[in-house]
């Protein structure tokens, strides 16, 4: 090669390498102080687009977690609910199981007051947490996003269906539920007595009861005297409690002004003697001769009772396949949100390993800069003195 004032070659070789070693070694600072290997597009295009979908992926499955933590407390919540609610149908099972019985002495009106206010609160309760007839939000198919599915909403979702999951009072099958004895009663013949018409007049009119204990237990008899002016049926009514009501029977009429029975123990007809005079009786005449007749069966409360006993039994079951329900939706929650942290902790260090700097490797990539810069700027000053030394040529 020759040699020229004109174009330096070495200077311009030494530039060329110094430029691309400063290049070099910004590259370098670059990465280390941002932590990153790829801080632009042009240092790796084709690995960007991977790290970017990883990150993107990090992201859904972040707000997933979020998603899955909000929908547990959501059933934690409705799980308390019906906890809440098994432990009234225990209550009323006990209350239930407490009238069933004719040997019962208390109060049914008592029970029954207490028997209603917790229907009432389970269909409070019910609708407070979205289960109820007045609020059914939560009786439904409930999704949950949590992603990482790769783009399949099926794989990406956590479903608990609570589909008619209703458990008020009515949603369990306890709407018509009692243990009281109020609405059974021992109807007599099918005479209207909504009428203050006289009857039995210069006549009487007995029945006779069997209490407690069947055919053998002890017996109270009841009579009616219309005297020589007869009785209104309000009257013989009263006449017929005044006699009654220390054996806890009761007398009244039906809906349809029937004479009926009704007791806090159980109790049987065992004779109506027909009743004397005129004016009509309390029966109709339905019964006209002495004896027990054996179409008119004992009534009590146990009936309604021995009934609520069943329905709770259903109840309870229909309760538990609701929260079995919600059990398994919390746990499944939580199981999807073990996989998605764990796809997290992966995906992200996938994503590292092509976006993130080797700091060692740079660290020394830095040395190795600085010096080739060095060292550079060294041969360039050498190479801008090697045309003086031509000056030497042209002196004589």
């Amino acid at each position: 090669m020759s040699i020229s004032i004109q174009t330096n070659m070495a200077a311009m070789i030494a530039a060329n390498n110094l430029s691309s070693n400063n290049n070099f070694m910004t590259q370098t600072i670059t990465q280390l102080t941002s932590g990153y290997r790829i801080n632009s597009s042009g240092d790796d295009a084709a690995g960007l687009a991977v790290a970017n979908g990883y990150a993107a992926s990090v992201s859904e499955l972040t707000q997933g977690v979020l998603n899955a933590n909000q929908g547990v407390s959501q059933l934690q919540i409705i799980d308390g609910g019906l906890s809440n609610i098994s432990t009234m149908l225990n209550r009323m099972q006990t209350l239930a199981t407490e009238a069933a019985s004719n040997t019962f002495t208390g109060s049914r009106t008592t029970l029954q007051t207490e028997f209603s206010t917790l229907q009432g609160e389970i269909t409070r309760e019910a609708a407070n947490i979205g289960l109820g007839g007045g609020n059914s939000v939560n009786a439904a198919q409930l999704n949950v996003f949590i992603g990482g599915g790769g783009g399949a909403t099926s794989n990406s979702e956590v479903g608990i269906n609570l589909s008619g999951a209703t458990v008020d009072t009515p949603g369990l099958g306890l709407g018509g539920a009692s243990v009281s004895g109020a609405t059974d009663g021992l109807t007599v013949g099918a005479a209207n007595l909504n009428t203050s018409a006289p009857i039995l007049v210069g006549g009487s009119q007995s029945f006779a009861f069997t209490l407690i204990g069947g055919a053998g237990g002890p017996g109270v008899t009841a009579t009616v005297n219309g005297g020589s002016l007869g009785v209104t049926s309000s009257q013989a009514i009263q006449s017929l409690n005044a006699q009654l009501s220390a054996y806890g029977i009761s007398a009244g009429l039906t809906s349809a002004g029937a004479l009926q029975f009704q007791s806090s123990g159980t109790f049987t007809l065992a004779a109506v003697v027909a009743g004397t005079g005129t004016g009509g009786d309390l029966t109709g005449g339905a019964v006209a001769v002495p004896g027990a007749p054996t179409a008119l069966s004992a009534t009590d409360g146990t009936a309604n009772a021995q009934a609520a006993i069943g329905l709770i039994t259903a109840a309870v079951q229909a309760l538990g396949t609701v929260q079995g329900k919600v059990g398994a939706g919390e746990n499944d929650l939580n199981y999807g949100i073990s996989l998605a942290n764990s796809q997290i902790t992966n995906i992200s260090s996938a994503e590292s390993s092509i976006r993130d700097a080797d700091v060692a490797t740079e660290a020394a990539n830095l040395t190795k800069a600085q010096v080739l810069e060095q060292a550079s700027v060294a041969a360039m000053a050498q190479a801008n003195q090697t045309p003086q030394a031509l000056l030497a040529l042209l002196k004589s």
